[in-house]
């Protein structure tokens, strides 16, 4: 059976119609199946090649055919390791734009040197890329999508004076009116000013988004940079200070960062007033839309009692579309959780002797042993400048692993405290909400819940 592969980069799908090129190209070769992606080649968790490699391995494959082999990927380790898998599968590469013999010597050696010009084109990409941001940050350039209330004139921000909607009132105006809502209603939180928002100027924003935008530093006269991959990290960003005319004031962006501090203080979901943790708070997720759900208190009928339910996030947010109209006791939940590692540790408790070697491999940090399997891939291929380039990073990121002595909980030791836990059914029930709150999260990856109904549990041990 003959298979295809095709990629592009986003890129690439923006500027034509490569993909489609590229799989009339494989269809008239002859694959009866083509696999492809809209992905960079340097990822490795691309959803169809990942998929590719797994039907190869189930599946009768004769030939995988690509248009060119940089299709594969753009990482000589990537390249090298699928073709070592098609080697050891039985399987041809036909290369459709270069076709080589990788059963012989110099065809495999050809192939190596166009995976690593593939890789040196990709990071000589990244290189330009990364020296024209660095530029547009050394000019103090405006972002192509400046935050509401501003527009960007001569690459510059400025104050947007254009009417806002069927309003008549300027977007700059409504800005403020905004900050004014937030900073002098004494009740004002995200959601609720939120709601403000939308009622008054059919403008939605998420809570996340308007806690964004209220902190953003073009509020008060600054432009900030590196912020997209680090929006809850704001000291990794890059910020160049008095580079244009501020909406607030210094103290006024300070009474926000505040206000928002108590409001999580007072209103945060999964504490109460008193600062108790609620348990599996985070770890719950919307089996409809896959949003996070939040923890809330809600009264009986008869007013008597509060039962702690979890409620999707998306399916409260202003016209947000989500199927999972019902709430779930947090009790219901935790006790199906319970249930599940009570059974997991019954399974365990019957199994507990283990090799040496299997309880070593464990301990071993997974980023290390992914880096070491990438190291001896690399040590296996012709030494050019690039090849070797590729080694002596992926040896620093192996020192820098061992020098920080970063290590990830072992299987093996979330397991113990299993046993720890469950082995006496009296002492995990007497436990703090706190302390298991802290323990559920070595035990518990996600649980997803719909309509009142837990769907699925995925356990970390």
């Amino acid at each position: 059976m003959k298979i295809g592969y095709a990629r592009v980069s986003t890129r690439e799908q923006t500027e034509g119609n490569s993909l489609e090129q590229q799989i009339a190209r494989l269809e008239k070769a002859g694959a009866s199946l083509i696999f492809s992606d809209v992905e960079s080649g340097r990822s490795n968790k691309r959803k169809q090649f990942n998929k590719m490699l797994s039907f190869c391995k189930k599946e009768d494959v004769s030939e995988v055919i690509v248009t060119r082999v940089d299709r594969l990927g753009r990482s000589v380790v990537t390249i090298h390791n699928t073709m070592k898998l098609f080697e050891e599968l039985d399987i041809k590469l036909n290369v459709m734009d270069a076709p080589v013999d990788q059963d012989s010597a110099f065809g495999w050696f050809s192939i190596n040197q166009m995976a690593g010009l593939a890789e040196f084109e990709s990071r000589l990409l990244q290189d330009r890329i990364k020296h024209g941001f660095d530029y547009f940050r050394e000019q103090g350039k405006a972002s192509p999508q400046p935050p509401f209330g501003f527009k960007r004139v001569n690459e510059k921000y400025a104050f947007d004076d254009s009417l806002y909607g069927e309003t008549n009132k300027t977007k700059h105006d409504i800005a403020l009116e905004i900050i004014e809502y937030f900073l002098n209603n004494p009740n004002a939180t995200l959601r609720n000013t939120m709601k403000w928002i939308f009622d008054n100027y059919q403008k939605k924003f998420t809570p996340a988004g308007l806690k964004y935008w209220l902190t953003n530093p073009v509020l008060v006269g600054n432009t900030a940079y590196n912020i997209r991959k680090n929006l809850s990290n704001p000291e990794n960003w890059i910020v160049k200070l008095n580079t244009h005319e501020g909406l607030i004031s210094q103290e006024q962006m300070q009474l926000i960062k505040q206000k928002l501090q108590d409001n999580v203080n007072k209103y945060a979901y999964g504490n109460n007033r008193t600062g108790e943790v609620t348990p599996l708070r985070g770890l719950v997720y919307c089996g409809a839309c896959g949003y996070c759900c939040h923890v809330k208190r809600r009264k009986t009928r008869d007013k008597k009692k509060t039962w702690i339910v979890l409620r999707c996030k998306k399916r409260e947010e202003i016209r947000a579309v989500c199927d999972n109209k019902n709430s779930i006791r947090l009790t219901k939940v935790i006790e199906i959780v319970d249930k599940l590692l009570l059974e997991r540790y019954e399974q365990i408790a019957e199994n507990v002797i283990s090799t040496k070697a299997e309880e070593e491999d464990r301990k071993v940090d997974p980023r290390e042993k992914e880096l070491r399997i990438q190291l001896t891939s690399l040590q296996q291929l012709p030494r050019t400048e690039i090849i070797q380039k590729a080694i002596d990073e992926t040896l620093e990121k192996i020192e820098a692993l061992n020098v920080a002595g970063v290590f990830t909980e072992s299987l093996e030791s979330r397991r113990e405290l299993l046993i720890e836990c469950f082995k006496n059914p009296k002492y995990w029930a007497l436990l703090q909400p706190s302390v298991k709150a802290e323990i559920y999260k070595k035990f518990v990856d996600k649980v997803f819940v719909l309509n009142g109904e837990v769907t699925e549990v995925k356990l970390l041990v």
